[in-house]
């Protein structure tokens, strides 16, 4: 725990000053002034390597999954359009036209 000018901050975690001050007047950030300069209090948390190494396994895992249930959600798909299209012509062979029958009373005629 250090602490550190508002500009230093900001460059640190990529936001503006304007966010900075937001951010202490909410009180989400701990801020101390002396001699008339705004410090914040930086809570850089170091992320031990075990830590690090296992949220690579868990994103690895989830990946995997999500992988594995994009293919299964187009195994789906497919079929369901499959069964659509066959639905679709037996729907057709259903609802042939009759044949014409003017030309079938005309030759009695």
């Amino acid at each position: 725990m250090s602490k550190i000018t508002v500009n230093e901050y900001a460059k640190k975690y990529q936001i503006t000053r304007q966010t900075v001050y937001n951010q202490v007047k909410k009180g989400s950030l701990e801020s101390i002034e002396e001699n008339g300069v705004l410090f914040v209090i930086d809570e850089d948390k170091e992320v031990s390597k075990s830590s690090k190494d296992k949220c690579q396994k868990f994103v690895k895992k989830l990946l995997k999954r999500i992988d594995k249930l994009e293919k299964q959600l187009n195994k789906e798909r497919e079929s369901k359009d499959s069964l659509i299209l066959a639905y679709v012509d037996e729907m057709k062979a259903l609802y042939l036209p009759k044949p014409n029958t003017k030309k079938a009373k005309k030759k009695k005629k």
